[in-house]
């Protein structure tokens, strides 16, 4: 094999090289065809994911080698993989049943067993019960005698031997000074015994009281998950009262049912954090005691230890070395039943599974209306829906993504990627992997990748847009979705995202072009005020009424010209048939835009509630829920597109902000972002421009700056007709 091979790009969506530097974890696949390629002994068969167990990998073909890497720490914490992981594994069992898309979307995508959680861990119980011979083990550790040679002045010196003359022969700087008969000596290198506590046993416990910390960590990390999952209760409960729609109302009650099934969850975190912090408390101080500062490295033998007379005869020992056996019976996968770079590729398949749930779910969320049962199938037409009188369909595609179509027209591919991109991640390496994200994709996409909010809350302003902004960048950075089970604002991001994708574009879609071939056609605009004519081609511009849509078969009538036989022209019926056709159908694509977006009721008479405007713009608003939807027009003279709004009245104060910020204030009911200041101005999806931008100062647009971030996506970049 010449040159670097071809891997499968799932963002991009084509084979591309294999790249060097540093590569998101779940970006690359082997593709179909590819033979002989291997990670580490790991051989790739095709459909696999580039993965590895550390934060390097070098990918072999024979001889040839191609080095690369994730970064630092490219999966997430224990919490997050084990609960997709159950995720995952209910999906899986979905799809070898074929079951009906009314099961894909009861699967909830959160934190699996809380409770059992909560309870006490058994490893911690024995810690807490072996805490004082652990303590007094690392304070006062056995120690053998060892033999070195020192330095030390004449007066200290007990003994000599043969090493001393040949230090003081051949360093003269340990001379006090040189005499007739000989050298007086200054410091001497003389034998002196220490005690040694590099032993087996005490590098068994040194590593043991590391993982026992570890452990502590996680464990707090994952209480206080759940305690922030816990706490958005309320906030779901706030967003269900304000459903208009009784069937969405259902769906977050049942939802939040879900999460809190007892009532004493609180009581029992709290208690639970309480022991854990104990715990971190008692373990601080061990891991710089005397036996841990003693020890020159970990041990790095087999999780079995072998019988030393220390381990069964001494008390401290004996216990640390049963607390050393319960700590690895409670390690995931202590069995060694997967290699690291295949628990990595089943980590990415089981992410894929679990970001299926959320799409699945968010798309219920949303108000899409199944038209079929059946559940998605990979590599087949997915299940199909019904949104403001338009047909839309999710498909499971082969690589592990998703693409949401608007009839037969993609607009948006969601790739799932399992790189934990803000997870103990140093600046450089995120930046790296955000360029490298950089027009990749060839069309609107998403990605989807695990990240919880205090991992953002952590990162600057402009990396914190760029990992969650309000769906892309202009500059061509996809859409950052981050999600987690221990996160319940996971769904309605992603129902935004999908409704980013289906509003804009068929906001955008306005007005309906009518192409025509049939002389004078250009009369109709000038007979009926919601046609217009431009560029040779007819448009509606507004929804007809009845009683003009009633006069359009006599005014094409009047059209007609009779078959010429001398000129060999023919009658043009078929023409005006067909331009009635499709003047019916552009009538009913504007008649559709009505439909409100929030609520999904169609107004009895959408020429009442559709008001266009100037620059091919237009504003609806909803009789029954007053939400306003509307196209507006971006005031920079190098941009001037037409952007979508969403406004619904109990948000419409509210103003813009970074991406966490939009998920408590709005969820999924946004379109175009507000600006920071001003509630009445929005920003730009396509060149991030605000219109208050020079008048008011906030965190994205300083005093004295045009522009700083871009909050708009690269998602709707083909949304503009």
């Amino acid at each position: 094999m010449r040159g670097r091979p071809e891997l499968w790009d799932r963002v991009a969506a084509a084979p591309r090289p294999v790249p060097p530097g540093i590569v998101p974890l779940g970006r690359y696949q082997i593709p179909a065809g590819a033979r002989g390629l291997t990670v580490g002994s790991e051989p790739l068969a095709p459909g696999a994911y580039l993965a590895a167990g550390a934060g390097q990998w070098t990918l072999r073909h024979g001889a040839e080698r191609w080095p690369g890497g994730f970064g630092a720490a490219p999966a997430p914490a224990a919490l997050v993989m084990e609960s997709v992981a159950v995720i995952a594994g209910k999906v899986r069992e979905l799809h070898r049943a074929s079951a009906p898309l009314s099961d894909w979307t009861d699967v909830p995508p959160m934190v699996n067993g809380v409770a059992e959680r909560l309870r006490p861990h058994r490893l911690e119980e024995h810690l807490r019960f072996r805490l004082g011979h652990l303590r007094a083990v690392c304070r006062d550790p056995h120690a053998r005698l060892r033999t070195e040679d020192v330095l030390v002045p004449v007066s200290k010196a007990r003994r000599i031997t043969w090493r001393t003359v040949v230090h003081l022969a051949a360093h003269s700087e340990t001379w006090a000074a040189r005499r007739l008969h000989g050298v007086e000596p200054a410091r001497l290198l003389v034998p002196v015994q220490v005690a040694d506590h590099d032993l087996y046993e005490n590098r068994v416990v040194a590593t043991l009281v590391d993982r026992l910390w570890m452990h502590v960590l996680a464990r707090i990390a994952e209480i206080e998950g759940i305690d922030h999952m816990v706490r958005q209760g309320p906030e779901l409960l706030g967003q269900a009262e304000s459903r208009p729609d009784f069937r969405a109302k259902q769906r977050l009650y049942a939802f939040i049912a879900e999460l809190i099934e007892q009532d004493d969850l609180s009581g029992r975190i709290e208690e639970r954090r309480r022991e854990l912090v104990a715990l971190r408390g008692a373990l601080a101080p061990l891991l710089s005691s005397e036996l841990r500062a003693g020890v020159r490295g970990p041990y790095t033998g087999p999780p079995r230890l072998r019988p030393t007379n220390l381990f069964d005869n001494q008390v401290g020992y004996r216990h640390c070395r049963r607390l050393w056996d319960v700590e690895v019976a409670s390690r995931p996968g202590a069995d060694g039943a997967a290699e690291p770079a295949g628990a990595m590729d089943a980590w990415c398949r089981d992410f894929a599974h679990y970001a299926l749930v959320l799409v699945l779910r968010a798309a219920e969320q949303l108000g899409l209306a199944p038209s079929t049962t059946e559940g998605p199938e990979i590599g087949r037409p997915g299940p199909a829906y019904s949104y403001r009188g338009h047909a839309v369909r999710l498909d499971w595609n082969r690589d592990d993504t998703f693409s949401l179509l608007l009839g037969d027209e993609p607009v948006l591919r969601i790739v799932p990627v399992a790189h934990a991109l803000t997870w103990h991640t140093d600046p450089g390496e995120l930046d790296q992997q955000l360029d490298g994200l950089r027009n990749a994709a060839d069309g609107p996409t998403a990605v989807l990748y695990p990240g919880e909010r205090k991992e953002r809350e952590a990162l600057p302003p402009a990396r914190r847009l760029a990992v969650h902004g309000s769906s892309g960048d202009p500059g061509g950075l996809p859409a950052m979705v981050p999600v987690s089970p221990a996160d319940l604002g996971s769904m309605g991001r992603v129902a935004r995202t999908l409704r980013g994708a289906l509003d804009g574009r068929i906001m955008l879609a306005y007005p309906a072009p009518v192409p025509s071939r049939v002389a004078g056609a250009d009369s109709l605009a000038r007979r009926f005020g919601w046609l217009a004519w431009r560029d040779g081609r007819l448009l509606v511009t507004r929804p007809p009424p009845a009683h003009e849509l009633s006069g359009l078969k006599s005014a094409l009538a009047g059209l007609r010209t009779r078959a010429d036989a001398a000129r060999r022209q023919g009658d043009n019926r078929d023409d005006l048939d067909r331009l009635h056709t499709d003047l019916l159908d552009a009538a009913d694509q504007v008649a559709k835009l009505a439909i409100c977006p929030y609520c999904l009721r169609r107004p009895p008479n959408a020429a009442a509630v559709f008001a266009p405007r100037d620059h091919d713009t237009y504003r609806c608003q909803c009789p029954n829920c007053h939400t306003g939807w509307e196209l507006r027009r971006c005031l920079r003279a190098t941009c001037e597109r037409r952007y979508p709004v969403l406004t619904v009245r109990a948000l419409s104060e509210q103003p813009g902000g970074h991406g966490d910020l939009l998920d408590e204030k709005f969820s999924q009911e946004l379109l175009s972002v507000p600006c920071w200041q001003d509630a009445r101005s929005y920003i730009c999806p396509f060149c991030g421009h605000c219109p208050d931008g020079s008048s008011s100062a906030c965190d994205r647009c300083p005093p004295g700056t045009r522009r700083l971030d871009h909050d708009g996506p690269d998602l709707q970049r083909s949304f503009d007709t």
